[in-house]
Parts: structure tokens; C-alpha cells; sequence
């Protein structure tokens, strides 16, 4: 056991009082007493083997995020308060007698499975789950890397050299990244993306970017006529699985159809009977493709994994300069109970351009 120390026995930290509905605010701001800014949380004192201190320079938020302050998922509901955010990029301040990790050190870390404590002057976080910072990534940057972990599961998993591939949503967190991705890395022969943010997609490497305000992508005489290969789905529900049959190669001609979401990226597990309803779900559409093969692309539900091994290659692939983490425009959000609130609320809307980043100390 290891105990930091510290001139004082207090920190800075956000915390939820109280489940929120994001999707229902609107532009109201949330109430204090569901989310607010305490100047006296007790700091980490004491660590568990191969356990680490950092201090928390930047955080950001995922959907994962957004669900776990909402309430969403009964297995993943935190007794009051917690402290919301687990990706963060922070410096250790106690190494607890690792031989890895030297105090002063700049890492990029996640807490997990558990998605708690990363909205806090400081984090404890498991040794298996640190990389190094490079050099040249800052900490917004390396705290955002996270949704690339997920593009790069999607892409050099499931896309081949030569594959046409359709992103859907891609001016996010998770988009941005896999276009990048599958241009770079994946050897895609081509890249399409649905966005709002037309010119950024180009600029990620989008070979065709399309407007879905104002073009049907699933319509498009082009696409229907020389299907993808594979489609990256980053947004969710929609019903876009069954329109993605018009533009995609049947799964015996190789058409893969990858959900980052599933089909509803706002999943409501807050009792045991609809948590067992909803995981009850999760495989009958990958086995009902697998079984008409020869009439719907193959449909592939993309579960996290390999969270280390993509956290070490892509930090590797943004020092290289070959990935660049967007950050949305109002990135980074001040560490206040306001700033946080308005970074969760832009997560929550699902118009976020990129990254949502909150910075929580300078060096």
C-alpha cells in the first residue's frame, strides 16, 4: 500500500448527485443539485498493488459517459456522488513502486470498465490500463484518444485493402477517426462519410462526403450501383442497418455491416427486466445474418475490446502525424460545474464535432 503525498487532503472534483437526462434538456442548463463543483473531495490517500495517482490534466467524454450520468444501465449505476469521466490524460504523481512509471511522468489512461473518476484534480487509475504521452500529442489530444481505439477495431478488423467504406456520422469522435483510419492504415480504395461537416470530412480523407440534410445516402444511384464493402456505423438507430442493404454487399458476397452503437444508441436498462430484454437482443441480428448471408450484409456488433493495445497504437499512429484527433469547437471546457455541465450536454445532444474535451489542469 502506497499513500500520496500532499500538502493538502482535499481536491477539486465534479460530482453527480443525481441521474440527468441530457437527451431531454434542451438548451436549460443543469441543476446544481444534480451535478456541481466540490472544492473538498477527499483526495487519494491510499493505493492497492499495481494502483497509480495521477494528477488529471484533461478528461473527456464519451457516450459511455453520457449513459452512465444518465442512468441508463443498472449495472453501470455509481452510488451519490460519484465523479463522472474516465479517459483522461493526467501526470503520476505517486508510482507506487511500479518499475514501469516514474512519478512526473505524462500518461494517457482509462479507468475501465469502471467509467468514474476522471472529472477531479486527481485519479487513481491500474497500471495495465497506462501508456506514455508522446511528445508531440497534447493532453487534450490524449485524452480524446479514446473513441480512435474503437475506430481502430472497427477498421483494421473488419476493412481490407481495396474496400469501399461507408462511415456513417463522420465528423465524431469515433468517425473522424475511422476515416482517417481507413484511408491510412485500412488501404481503403474508397471513403465515404455522412455529415453535416462535408469539407471537414474531406480534410480527414473522405473520398465523397455526403450532406444527409439534404442527400439520402442509402439513394444514391452510385452506391447502388457499386456497393461497400463495408459500412461503419457510428450513429445508431435510424433503422439505417435495413436501409444499408440497398448500398451493401450481401454478407456471401463479403458485405460487412459494423454497429459501433447497435440500433439504439440510447439504450434504457434502468430496470433488471429491461436489462435482460436488452442483452437478451444483442445476438439475434448478427446470427439471423449470418444464417441469410446470401440475402443481408453480415451484421457485426462491435463490443469493446483490446483497450491497451489500441490505446499504445494509436498514440503511435498521432505521433507519426498519420491520425489526428478532431476536437469539437468548443473544446477544451473549463473545470467548472458549468463548463462540464455544457460539455456533457454537447455529448448528450449528439452534435458533437469531434472530441469533447474538458481541461482540467495545465502541466
Amino acid at each position: 500500500m502506497s499513500t500520496v503525498g500532499s500538502s493538502s487532503s482535499t481536491m477539486k472534483a465534479i460530482q453527480v448527485h443525481d441521474f440527468i437526462d441530457l437527451y431531454g434538456l434542451g438548451d436549460e442548463k443543469i441543476a446544481e443539485t444534480s451535478l456541481s463543483m466540490n472544492d473538498a473531495t477527499p483526495k487519494p490517500i491510499s493505493l492497492k498493488k499495481n494502483q497509480l495517482i495521477v494528477k488529471v490534466l484533461a478528461c473527456s467524454i464519451s457516450p459511455g459517459d453520457v449513459i452512465t450520468v444518465q442512468g441508463n444501465m443498472l449495472m453501470m449505476h455509481q452510488s451519490f456522488p460519484f465523479v463522472p469521466g474516465m479517459d483522461i490524460c493526467g501526470t503520476i504523481v505517486d508510482h507506487n513502486g511500479s518499475t514501469q512509471f516514474q512519478n512526473g511522468t505524462v500518461v494517457v489512461a482509462s479507468n475501465g470498465m469502471t467509467p468514474v473518476g476522471g472529472m477531479a484534480d486527481y485519479m487513481i487509475i491500474n497500471e495495465a490500463e497506462v501508456v506514455i504521452k508522446p511528445p508531440s500529442v497534447s493532453n487534450e489530444e490524449g485524452a480524446s484518444s479514446s473513441s480512435a481505439i474503437t475506430a481502430r477495431n472497427a477498421v483494421m478488423d473488419y476493412v481490407k485493402e481495396g474496400d469501399r467504406v461507408l462511415v456513417l456520422g463522420g465528423a465524431g469522435g469515433v468517425g473522424s477517426a475511422a476515416i482517417q483510419i481507413a484511408k491510412q492504415h485500412g488501404k481503403a480504395s474508397l471513403v465515404a462519410a455522412t455529415s453535416t461537416q462535408v469539407e471537414l470530412c474531406k480534410e480527414l480523407g473522405a473520398d465523397r462526403a455526403i450532406d444527409y440534410r439534404s442527400e439520402d445516402w442509402w439513394a444514391i444511384e452510385e452506391f447502388k450501383k457499386d456497393k461497400f464493402d463495408v459500412i461503419i456505423d457510428t450513429v445508431g438507430g435510424e433503422n439505417f442497418y435495413e436501409r444499408a442493404t440497398q448500398v451493401l454487399k450481401t454478407g456471401k458476397q463479403g458485405g460487412r455491416f459494423v454497429a459501433v452503437t447497435g440500433d439504439n444508441p440510447r439504450p434504457d436498462c434502468r430496470t433488471v427486466w429491461k436489462m435482460i430484454k436488452f442483452f437478451a437482443n444483442l445476438p439475434c441480428r448478427p446470427l439471423y445474418t449470418k444464417i441469410k448471408s446470401g440475402t443481408y450484409p453480415k451484421y457485426i456488433l462491435l463490443l469493446p475490446y483490446g483497450e491497451f493495445d489500441g490505446r499504445k497504437q494509436v498514440l503511435e499512429w498521432m505521433q507519426q502525424g498519420s491520425l489526428k484527433i478532431r476536437l469539437d469547437e468548443g473544446s477544451p471546457f473549463p473545470f467548472t460545474a458549468e463548463g462540464v455541465g455544457n460539455a456533457f450536454r454537447k455529448v448528450g445532444s449528439g452534435h458533437a464535432h469531434g472530441k469533447v474535451v474538458v481541461q482540467i489542469a495545465k502541466e
